[in-house]
């Protein structure tokens, strides 16, 4: 059971991470353009800071965590680690993954009231363009739940590993 969440977690890690890289393409594109705009046309894009800030910034951050963490690209302090015992190792990975997901649990708790309530009121930010302003905390429920899901399954490998003295994560 847990190497089926795993794959699963990891198909869906693999669509957000794409997400997150062509947003991240999307961003260096439209600065490009923009600057090439602004020096060249004197005539720069109005929207792209407000594109960038709202929508594409966050998408690049937030669906990309889950899938640093699953491949150990996240900053880590391990100095102790060396020196503690394995059942210590394990016992601080589930005390602080299990720390960790009550809070993306709580972040996207909380994004996902603001992303309803905006979404049932039709709000819309208002600059060049008026921009949905449901997407934004959207985002954060996504990536934030996503990240949630890889730390709770982190808990349960540690645990397991914990419980049946065999490396299961």
């Amino acid at each position: 059971m847990i190497e089926a969440g795993q794959r699963l977690m990891l198909k869906v890690e693999f669509v957000l991470a794409t997400v997150a890289a062509s947003c991240l393409l999307a961003v260096m594109a439209i600065v490009f353009v923009d600057v090439g705009a602004r020096y060249f046309l004197n005539s720069p894009l109005a929207w792209s800071y407000e594109l960038i800030g709202m929508y594409l910034m966050p998408a690049l951050f937030y669906l990309a965590l889950s899938d640093t963490l699953a491949d150990h690209h996240h900053i880590a302090v391990d100095l102790l680690r060396a020196r503690m015992p394995d059942w210590l190792i394990r016992v601080v990975e589930i005390v602080g993954c299990a720390a960790m997901c009550a809070l993306f649990l709580l972040m996207a708790w909380i994004h996902l009231q603001a992303a309803v309530h905006d979404l049932r009121t039709s709000a819309v930010t208002m600059g060049v363009i008026e921009w949905p302003a449901w997407i934004p905390p959207a985002l954060v429920v996504v990536g934030s739940g996503a990240i949630a899901l890889r730390l709770l399954g982190r808990v349960v490998g540690h645990a397991a590993s914990l419980v049946t003295g065999r490396p299961v994560i």
